[in-house]
């Protein structure tokens, strides 16, 4: 099966940082190979130069052919980047540990662990709805840009939820209100399988970072009671004339 590969933003130890996984991971290629192995670099100098990314490139490379691996995913931030394999033969590592302690360009680390489910894969790299639906904020606001909006101006935003009862979406709008969204329209869509709606508002730029958390906090509080967050949308904010 070919891969299926998907980066969405999201953060590694409080910092911001791309992901990238294969979504089409077979599952008999976990059963076949149970160890997870990973290799990480960070950047001696605070962020990668260009020299310091060749590196990691080439060993990475080296790495992923030795291992006779498959490729899971990889996180990529400033100053560092991991990359995560399937294996078969945990021997495999102590030959490439050899090889990164001659890498003096970077600071690098090998390891690996035992996963025969996959369940590391799963929780680390393989996105949830939140971290889905900040792919969908990043071609949003790539949008709004293309028809002329300056994106840092702050306006109002209208997060659209929807839930299969009506006294779930009471609850969840109570709930968003403590946690600091206005509560705006109720609305009823009875051809959906979660008819009840309810609009969260917020004031917010569209900075991607400030967007992602507003969506993730929502969909978090809207899981609780059954629904989900469809979508969100925003008057176009030009640049001022005069």
């Amino acid at each position: 099966m070919a891969a299926e590969l998907f980066s969405y933003d999201w953060k590694l130890d409080g910092v911001p940082a791309e992901y990238t996984v294969d979504m089409a991971l077979p599952a008999e290629a976990l059963a076949s190979r149970p160890y997870l192995f990973y290799i990480q670099g960070k950047s001696r100098s605070g962020a990668f130069t260009s020299r310091e990314s060749k590196h990691m490139g080439a060993l990475e490379k080296r790495v992923r052919k030795e291992l006779d691996g498959v490729y899971a995913g990889e996180i990529r931030t400033v100053e560092r980047q991991v990359f995560f394999y399937y294996g078969a033969d945990p021997g495999a590592l102590e030959p490439l540990r050899k090889a990164v302690e001659k890498e003096k360009a970077i600071r690098c680390a090998l390891g690996l662990r035992e996963d025969p489910r996959g369940e590391i894969y799963h929780r680390l790299l393989y996105p949830d709805a939140a971290r889905l639906f900040t792919e969908e904020n990043r071609r949003q606001i790539a949008l709004l840009k293309k028809h002329g909006d300056m994106l840092t101006p702050a306006r109002r935003i209208a997060f659209h939820t929807f839930f299969p009862t009506e006294p779930l979406a009471a609850i969840f709008a109570e709930g968003a209100r403590q946690a600091g969204f206005a509560v705006g329209d109720r609305e009823f869509l009875p051809e959906q399988e979660n008819p009840y709606g309810v609009v969260l508002l917020r004031i917010s730029s569209l900075d991607k970072a400030a967007v992602d958390e507003m969506t993730t906090r929502i969909i978090h509080l809207a899981a609780a009671q059954e629904g989900a967050l469809q979508y969100w949308d925003c008057p176009i904010v030009g640049k001022r004339r005069g």
